[in-house]
């Protein structure tokens, strides 16, 4: 699996933004971020990076929601326990393997946090679902779009964890956002695109950014991180107005 060494060692920043949105719990214990608009009927999923909840994240999906075509909704899926910061930049990049691999497994919490999230939306009167992720949020959300029938399309942004067997997998389309620090994704996006056709899959490469510049490792207080995560907004916002909106 391609892990970028930067996803081992590159913090997340601070951030001052207050978010606008509200939180509610699904469940007995899913606390799930809700963007301020609730009216659109189209849902999209935010798989966030191993930091858990974060400003930047927040804001990223506060601004799909101000177009007024989406609603965002961003699950806490490390149930309140992100990466610790204590242990980070960890002394061996395996324990953030295992971290994702328990807190954030895919079989045992994540696809069926996913599926109730999906049920719980479609009884709000929801009728179409997509997802989208940083980092491991990025591997969960080809996952998503791959063994959750009820996700029609998957964008990633600066994935971690993911190789050619998740685009093989590829039941819908996805985005490809990756950074200077992420192997070269193409030959994953050709693998989507000769299976799903090229109307189906995008590629676009930040090549002046770094991994995590579109979530919580980006410093949008600085002009060039900042346009660089509005582009990314742009791309992923047009990918699911294409895709998710008839």
């Amino acid at each position: 699996m391609s892990v970028p060494k930067a996803c081992c060692t590159l913090p997340p920043v601070s951030s001052d933004y207050k978010a606008q949105g509200s939180e509610f719990t699904l469940g007995d214990d899913l606390k799930i971020y809700e963007t301020k608009n609730k009216s659109p009927k189209v849902v999209l999923i935010c798989a966030y990076d191993i930091f858990g909840y974060h400003p930047n994240t927040k804001q990223f999906a506060d601004q799909l929601n101000s177009c007024g075509m989406f609603q965002v909704a961003m699950p806490d899926f490390f149930r309140g326990k992100p990466f610790s910061l204590e242990n980070f930049p960890p002394k061996d990049p395996s324990e953030i393997m295992n971290f994702v691999s328990t807190t954030g497994s895919w079989d045992d919490v994540v696809k069926k946090d996913l599926q109730n999230i999906i049920e719980h939306y479609k009884k709000e009167g929801a009728i179409s679902f997509g997802i989208f992720g940083f980092c491991w949020g990025g591997k969960i959300s080809i996952k998503g779009v791959s063994q959750v029938d009820d996700i029609k399309a998957a964008a990633l942004l600066h994935p971690a964890f993911i190789d050619s067997s998740d685009a093989e997998a590829a039941k819908g389309p996805v985005l490809f956002l990756p950074s200077k620090d992420e192997a070269d994704m193409t030959p994953l996006y050709e693998i989507v695109k000769q299976r799903l056709g090229e109307e189906n899959t995008e590629h676009h490469r930040f090549d002046d950014m770094h991994h995590g510049f579109a979530a919580a490792r980006g410093d949008w207080k600085v002009e060039l991180q900042r346009k660089r995560a509005d582009e990314a907004i742009a791309l992923v916002h047009n990918f699911f107005k294409k895709h998710l909106i008839k």
